[in-house]
């Protein structure tokens, strides 16, 4: 529900009857009646493999569009965009961490995070207000607990770990507005899962990023403000199962 003092600012993320579906399928993806994310909110999405959580995801960076209703991000409705503007969008205000990270191994740590800035004038100017983009780029790093000697080394040679806050630095450069996390804790132990967390919740609260986070492990939730499940419908009747998501 929509609070008074929230009515009088722009939603970073607004969601209004929301239906996703696949071609050829008889039933909704994705069906989300009212979702609203303001600054600042960290949002945790829950569901079972196959609950099509990454689907949510995608339409919420633009990747997908709605079958029917509409999502806005910073007041933008995506749909209405073409999907070049759409692509130019989620480069300019958007930051992911994709779940097997998708670092390019044939550069080093440095360059796969400040590639992204080479497609968005908007993050590379954002990225050198206090310097030039590498130098942001390892004060970064450097936040995130991963050393100099690290920097310039192939991003092959590194840890999981070690990738894992490579991914992240690549996703905050250039101030995005919205950071997107699919699965990121999956590979990762307890101990190793919640120092992860700790660094995230950190960098994405100085600079104010609105965080969506998706896993499926509920002891995860409690870290968050906010939480939404998605389910699944029991299997059509030829025995696969088809996807259906929903939040209030």
């Amino acid at each position: 529900m929509t609070t008074p003092a929230q009515a009088d600012s722009p939603a970073v993320v607004s969601i209004d009857n929301l239906r996703f579906r696949w071609p050829g399928q008889t039933s909704d993806t994705v069906a989300i009646d009212e979702l609203r994310l303001d600054a600042g909110e960290h949002l945790f999405v829950r569901g079972s493999s196959g609950s099509g959580k990454t689907t949510l995801l995608n339409v919420l960076a633009g990747v997908h569009t709605p079958t029917s209703g509409r999502v806005r991000l910073l007041g933008t409705n995506l749909a209405s965009l073409s999907p070049s503007k759409r692509d130019q969008f989620r480069a300019d205000h958007i930051g992911v961490i994709f779940q097997q990270f998708n670092l390019l191994p044939y550069l080093s740590t440095l360059e796969n995070v400040t590639l992204s800035c080479a497609f968005s004038k908007r993050k590379t100017e954002r990225a050198t207000e206090s310097g030039d983009v590498a130098s942001t780029a390892r004060h970064l790093l450097n936040s995130l607990n991963l050393a100099d000697e690290f920097h310039r080394a192939p991003v092959n040679t590194l840890s999981v770990g070690q990738q894992q806050r490579v991914a992240v630095a690549r996703a905050l450069i250039g101030g995005p507005e919205v950071l997107i996390a699919d699965e990121p804790t999956s590979a990762l132990d307890a101990d190793n899962r919640d120092r992860f967390l700790d660094l995230l919740f950190q960098e994405a609260e100085a600079q104010g990023c609105t965080l969506l986070f998706v896993s499926h492990d509920p002891a995860l939730a409690e870290r968050f403000d906010r939480s939404i499940e998605l389910t699944s419908n029991d299997p059509d009747e030829n025995g696969t199962e088809k996807p259906a998501e929903s939040a209030a």
